[in-house]
């Protein structure tokens, strides 16, 4: 499980400082770094941890609840920051367990300021460097926020996990994301960090689940988000763990993530041990690569029974749901009945039971056989 990965920069005998924390080899440094000015007066910040280790190696960010309904994330971070991690680590973590504070406080996927766009679209598209164009005049003051967050990811930052949660119900896995490059010469190393990108998926050890295809990933802004800017953007391993579903903690899934992190830190050499067991969650390996697609979606608008669930597999052309109209009568065709068009497993469920014409239903995982080292278009 060893990786070739090699910190770009060391800080074992000198402090790893963001914002106001400002580490210590050994130990533990906390702090804030600023984010925006409140209209009420006083400033929004992202906390910041840092674990410190005596001894030089890489550091691994990790990042959490940029969606503020999104607490697992959270926890997760909380249980792996023990007492004894810095005196046993090798190079350093740097935990951020709130990108969105506004957000957490109030339970809601965005920030109550920012509330127009998904925070986690918000990052450095591929190809700028991090801290080197202009931000539009107009740039909303979030946007900015992220930026300066973002220029000491790219100082510090040797690799990177951030932490979501899916749809209420759903299994745990990980979204692997496309590595873009412009010139043909520059695929090489495009797909040297795919390559290790993937290793560090391994190691984390959750089910692998490849992003949309790529016109519909670069679309839906996924390029702009924590993981995909870490990755093309500042050109280090990066992925998003989903674990399980958002408004609550699933303790188990909690468990084995932090078992998961704990692992990606051994397979980079930041941490001695064997790979511990994940327990509890299930892992699917069908031996081929999946992607995610949301299907099918609702024939008609009505009132939806799910007979599909997450983690189950699927077959094409049987029977995942039926719509009804509030009377309890079948509606569209094939007597009310859904079926899936494609093989695969059930990512997770689509949140309630009242849905309109074309509403996707499920998030499903199907076999992908497309490239997932690519030129950026433009």
């Amino acid at each position: 499980m060893a990786s070739s990965l090699t910190a770009r920069r060391s800080y074992a005998t000198s402090a790893l400082k963001i914002g106001t924390a400002h580490g210590k080899p050994g130990a533990y440094a906390y702090g804030a770094l600023d984010a925006l000015a409140l209209p009420t007066g006083g400033t929004e910040t992202f906390p910041i941890v840092i674990a410190q280790g005596r001894q030089p190696g890489p550091t691994l960010w990790l990042t959490a609840s940029i969606h503020g309904d999104e607490y697992a994330g959270i926890r997760t971070i909380h249980d792996l920051l023990t007492p004894d991690l810095p005196e046993r680590l090798r190079g350093a973590v740097v935990a951020v367990p709130a990108l969105n504070p506004a957000g957490l406080r109030t339970g809601e996927r965005t920030a109550y300021y920012h509330r127009k766009q998904d925070p986690n679209r918000l990052f450095p598209a591929p190809f700028r460097r991090p801290g080197g164009d202009p931000l539009p005049e107009n740039a909303p003051p979030l946007e900015i926020a992220y930026r300066r967050l973002f220029d000491q990811m790219g100082a510090t930052a040797d690799l990177l996990i951030d932490l979501h949660n899916y749809v209420i119900g759903s299994a745990p896995f990980t979204f692997r994301d496309p590595v873009y490059y412009l010139d043909e010469r520059d695929r090489p190393s495009a797909q040297k960090l795919f390559g290790t990108t993937d290793a560090m998926h391994r190691a984390f050890g959750f089910t692998v689940v490849n992003e949309f295809a790529s016109p519909e990933y670069l679309k839906r802004g996924l390029h702009r988000s924590v993981s995909g800017a870490a990755l093309n953007t500042l050109g280090i391993p990066a992925f998003t763990a989903e674990l399980g579903g958002y408004l609550t903690v699933d303790t188990t899934i909690v468990n084995a993530a932090t078992s998961a992190i704990r692992n990606v830190l051994r397979w980079a050499g930041m941490l001695d041990g064997a790979p511990e067991p994940l327990v509890g969650i299930p892992v699917h390996a069908p031996g081929h690569a999946v992607r995610r697609i949301q299907h099918p979606l609702a024939p008609a608008a009505g009132i939806v029974h799910f007979l599909a669930r997450a983690g189950m597999q699927v077959q094409a052309g049987e029977v995942v749901a039926r719509m009804r109209d509030l009377h309890g009568r079948p509606i569209g065709p094939d007597e009310g009945q859904v079926r899936t068009a494609h093989s695969g497993f059930v990512l997770g469920v689509s949140q309630g039971a009242v849905f309109f014409q074309n509403d996707p239903l499920l998030s499903m995982a199907i076999r992908d056989s497309g490239e997932m080292v690519l030129r950026y278009p433009g």
